[in-house]
Formats: structure tokens, C-alpha cells, sequence
């Protein structure tokens, strides 16, 4: 598929370090890393897999084959099209880019999945009235805990939001300034010519 150079032999945690590094300084962090470095053979071709967790929950899978090249990415199970196939600093940019414009779905979907699930109906033929207020509040608490870990999943991203907005707004500054001082400097020259 391309030509994408990954240390094949160290296809881990520690080999992926300069990947997670530019995920990281994209603002996007990553809880979890499968990454056992075992091959297997896929479609004729020595595969390593690995499967990064992002803190929204989404899931990342990278196949690498024998030789650095990439084999196929994956973000939760829909393959991503790779088309800097031979710089990988830009493809792992594409891959953020594909992270980033996923998060507001993934996290919408999860909250509907979440409101889907029902409250299991309990038999009144053979249940006392105890049992059933015990059924009814064990699937509360459930629905409870689901409410916190999803609340937290949309304050992480959120805030994850709020930094690179925060982030994209003092760079701008950053460029208005130096914009204003390359003008400056360009018409310091363009006077100290007319002199001359």
C-alpha cells in the first residue's frame, strides 16, 4: 500500500515513541498502546499489528508489514485512505486530521448507543415486590456509572477543543505580529534603497 518507514523489528511501544509524540503535540492523547511486536501473515504479507486508544475511546489500528511499508490503518474498523503514502510525517498528519474530524461523531454515537440500551423488564408473576425495586435500582446504578464515564469522555474532549482553540488563537496573534514586523522590515529596506 505504501512506502511509509517504520522499524518493523521494534513495532512497539517504543518504536511507535516518535508517532505518539506527534499525536501528542496535535493535542490528541493516547490512553492505551497494544503493540505485542508479533508477526502473522495476511494476505501473503508479514504483518505486525498495532492498536492505539485514544481518551475519547477511539481506536487506532496500524498494520505494518516486513520491509516499514504500511499495510492498513484503521480508525474503530473503517480503513482510513493513506495518500501520503511516502512521507510519514504527512501521513501521520492525514491519520490526525481523519482522529480529529471523528471525534464529534464517535462521542454522539456512544451517547446514543448508550440511551439504546433498556431496562431489562422484570416478571411480576414470580417476583416479589423487593426483588423488583433491587432489579430496577442495580440497572440505575448501571445507567449511572454509564452518565459519568460519558460525561467524562465529552469534558476530555471538550477540553481537548478548548486547548487547541486556545492554542490556534495565539498562534494567530503570533503570525499577525510577525507579519507586521517582515512589513516593517520591508519598508526599512525598500527606504534604505531609495537612499542609496
Amino acid at each position: 500500500m505504501g512506502i511509509i518507514k517504520i522499524d518493523f523489528d521494534k513495532f512497539d511501544k517504543t518504536g511507535l515513541k516518535p508517532i505518539l509524540k506527534k499525536f501528542e503535540t496535535a493535542g490528541l492523547t493516547v490512553d492505551d498502546i497494544e503493540a505485542p511486536n508479533k508477526a502473522k501473515r495476511e494476505s501473503g504479507f508479514l504483518i505486525k499489528t498495532a492498536v492505539l486508544v485514544f481518551a475519547s475511546g477511539q481506536k487506532l489500528t496500524v498494520k505494518a508489514k516486513a520491509g516499514g511499508g504500511i499495510f492498513q490503518v484503521k480508525l474503530n474498523s473503517k480503513v482510513l485512505p493513506i495518500k501520503a503514502v511516502d512521507d510519514m510525517d504527512k501521513a501521520v498528519d492525514e491519520v490526525i486530521t481523519h482522529v480529529k474530524a471523528n471525534e464529534g461523531n464517535y462521542l454522539k454515537q456512544k451517547e446514543r448507543s448508550a440511551a439504546r440500551i433498556k431496562v431489562p423488564k422484570v416478571k411480576n408473576v414470580n417476583t416479589s415486590v423487593a426483588a423488583q425495586i433491587d432489579a430496577v435500582s442495580a440497572s440505575i446504578e448501571q445507567f449511572k456509572g454509564m452518565k459519568e464515564n460519558i460525561t467524562t469522555e465529552i469534558q476530555t474532549a471538550t477540553q481537548q477543543v478548548t486547548d487547541l482553540t486556545t492554542r490556534f488563537t495565539d498562534l494567530d496573534t503570533q503570525l499577525a505580529a510577525e507579519k507586521k514586523r517582515t512589513n516593517e522590515l520591508t519598508m526599512q529596506i525598500e527606504a534604505l534603497q531609495e537612499g542609496a
